[in-house]
């Protein structure tokens, strides 16, 4: 089953990554233990590529994931995919996958897409209800982001 989802920011590509990149640590995702970039390099593309590893607990509820990250500066795009390393006890079957687009439209807005995957059914019920709310304190993190941003020029 997949669950997509997508927004349009009023912010040029630029803000709104440097706004994606600078989302955590925030009060709305305190679950967001650490992330910590583990690689990067630059490849024949001229694409830069990123991993990084995120840990997320919420009471005794955890998991750990890698994101893998490509930045498109040529095509003005993000591309972000998030597999699932392991989780608690509570979930040992645990399975997903997200995947994240940004991606310029013009000077002026920037596209996003958030697609998730492959969720095993009995967690899938209960993210399904969270999924939307999730969805859109995110952008509101991100917006936020890009305010600051912009208001610091």
């Amino acid at each position: 089953m997949q669950i997509h989802s997508e927004n349009t920011f009023n912010f040029d590509w630029e803000t709104v990554i440097k706004g994606f990149w600078r989302k955590y640590p925030c009060k709305q995702f305190d679950f967001i233990q650490f992330n910590q970039v583990v690689d990067m390099i630059v490849d024949d593309d001229n694409k830069m590529q990123i991993k990084r590893i995120v840990y997320v607990r919420k009471f005794a509820i955890w998991c750990l994931t890698l994101e893998d990250i490509t930045f498109d500066l040529e095509n003005r795009s993000m591309q972000m995919k998030t597999k699932l390393l392991k989780s608690c006890k509570f979930y040992p079957n645990l399975t997903g996958d997200e995947q994240i687009i940004y991606k310029s439209i013009d000077n002026q807005q920037t596209h996003y897409s958030k697609l998730l995957s492959n969720f095993h059914q009995g967690f899938f019920t209960k993210l399904l209800s969270q999924f939307y709310n999730s969805f859109k304190k995110g952008i509101d993190v991100v917006e936020a982001r890009c305010r600051e941003l912009q208001n610091s020029k």
